[in-house]
């Protein structure tokens, strides 16, 4: 199965932005991991500054699409052609302020099962029968959004497809299809199109792996140390069970290490997300060991 990597770039966010979130991915080898099977693409009005392997998709301006909200756009993506025209394809719409980790590359390539195809479910799925049985009946999709943990009381969605949202070719088609300008209202203060989306899927939701995905708050210690206290709350109790990392001599160290002589962030997290407005750079701890 090939994979397309898609960014979005809203208005006033810099291509620079873009290409520095591409080249961390080059940087752990996604490429050269999958064979070669990876495209890059960014969808924006003007793809000027990109670098040279980035695909510009450029955002179809038109009375159909126009809702008034640029975060809406993304949902060009769920029908654009060269992303949908083969089921096989997975597409990720990736979150520019995503930070890759190690062992990222295992998440972003795995396959995400065919329509009903209940045999490349991931093994420890959970599913009971009749609910395995619902699937291959229906030919229902599957997506793939990461799992919050986390305390996160502001948020107005179960997961957090605004960071990573994974699907096959055209299997989500039907929620751009759907899509009318009285959604944009209605959604307005429920968690915009993310929520849309996560309540318009009719299919099956796979949660990533626990804690792959964490936050980060740029410049916040207090809130920092409240993710590591919940990661020993919340995330502990399920190890070893639930350890996927090789490295079993990590499994006792806290989500974010400080002062210590070889450990920054926990090894079962494979991707951050950087919260906060503060430029990246101005954070000593995401300078050393995030960026």
């Amino acid at each position: 199965m090939s994979t397309n990597i898609i960014m979005h770039k809203p208005e006033g966010l810099s291509s620079e932005i873009i290409n520095d979130s591409f080249v961390r991915l080059l940087k752990y080898r996604v490429p050269t991991v999958a064979g070669g099977q990876v495209k890059f693409y960014c969808l924006a009005k003007d793809g000027t500054g990109l670098l040279d392997n980035i695909i510009h998709l450029p955002i179809r301006e038109n009375a159909d699409t126009n809702y008034g909200d640029e975060s809406y756009d993304i949902l060009q993506l769920l029908l654009e052609p060269i992303l949908t025209n083969d089921d096989f394809t997975k597409n990720v719409i990736w979150n520019p302020r995503l930070i890759p980790l190690d062992l990222c590359q295992t998440a972003i390539l795995s396959n995400i099962p065919t329509k009903g195809n209940i045999a490349e479910l991931p093994i420890g799925h959970g599913m009971d029968a009749e609910t395995l049985n619902t699937i291959q009946e229906n030919k229902m999709p599957f997506i793939e959004l990461p799992l919050k943990w986390w305390d996160d009381p502001e948020g107005l969605t179960e997961y957090k497809g605004e960071w990573y949202l994974g699907f096959n070719g055209s299997d989500l088609k039907d929620i751009a299809v759907n899509m009318t300008i009285d959604t944009v209202a209605e959604y307005k203060d429920k968690g915009g199109v993310w929520k849309y989306i996560e309540d318009s899927f009719k299919g099956v939701v796979l949660p990533t792996k626990l804690a792959q995905f964490s936050p980060y708050h740029l410049n916040d210690q207090e809130k920092n140390d409240s993710l590591n206290a919940q990661y020993e709350e919340k995330i502990r109790p399920y190890y070893p069970t639930e350890w996927y990392p090789p490295q079993e001599d990590e499994m006792d160290a806290p989500l974010f290490s400080y002062n210590h002589e070889w450990r920054d962030i926990a090894k079962q997290v494979r991707f951050l997300y950087l919260e906060g407005e503060d430029d990246p750079k101005t954070d000593m701890y995401a300078r050393l060991w995030i960026l």
